[in-house]
Order: C-alpha cells, then sequence, then structure tokens
C-alpha cells in the first residue's frame, strides 16, 4: 500500500515581514525546555548572538518581549518565556499542527486518485 501524501509547508505569521514562525519557536521551546537562550541556541547550532537577535527582532515587530533574562551570577544567568511569549508559542504550536492536518486532508483529497 503506497504512504499517504502529505504536504511539508513552513508556516510563518507575516504582517509586513516576517512576524513568527518555526525558527522562532524551536529557539522559545528549547529556552522553555532548557531555560537558557544560549543552550537553546547551541542546540541548534547557532550561536548566541544571532538567536539573541532573530528574538529581539520577533520582539520589536510584536511589540511585546517573549523572554525574561536573568543575569548571569554565582547560579549563572538564564531565560525563561514570559506569559505572553508562552501563549504565543502554545497557541503558534497549535495552529501548526491544525493547519499542517488540513493541509495533509487537502492533498490527500486532490491529490490521491491521481498519486495515490
Amino acid at each position: 500500500m503506497a504512504e499517504q501524501i502529505r504536504v511539508a509547508a513552513s508556516l510563518r505569521l507575516v504582517r509586513g515581514d516576517k512576524l513568527f514562525g518555526p525558527g522562532v519557536a524551536r529557539l522559545l521551546s528549547g529556552v522553555e525546555e532548557l531555560g537558557s537562550l544560549r543552550r537553546s541556541a547551541a542546540r541548534m547550532q547557532m550561536s548566541y548572538n544571532k538567536a539573541w537577535g532573530i528574538v529581539h527582532a520577533c520582539e520589536e515587530q510584536l511589540g511585546f518581549a517573549l523572554l525574561e533574562r536573568r543575569i548571569g551570577g554565582a547560579g549563572g544567568g538564564g531565560a525563561e518565556l514570559t506569559e505572553k511569549g508562552r501563549a504565543l508559542l502554545r497557541r503558534y504550536l497549535s495552529f501548526e499542527r491544525q493547519a499542517h492536518d488540513l493541509l495533509d486532508r487537502l492533498a490527500a483529497e486532490q491529490f490521491s486518485d491521481l498519486l495515490g
């Protein structure tokens, strides 16, 4: 039996320029899991400066902070998502799952008789 047709799509929210997408979502998910933007960036093989620039540009576009930063010291620094940052990440991930499910169903409807 042939494998079901699926859609490979990268979903970004835009308002003029980029607003929020899978890269920022991965960074924020990493911060939520690891408690650090630096560690999240390293896991993605991205420099901290690039990660910080991405988050900062996104915050500028959104008009609110995504992260609360803790300055280093004896226990080290870190970061955590703001309430709005956490809500945006959750809603984006839910939107992304639902959109991919819908796109897969549409692809099956439109192409399974030709490509099935």
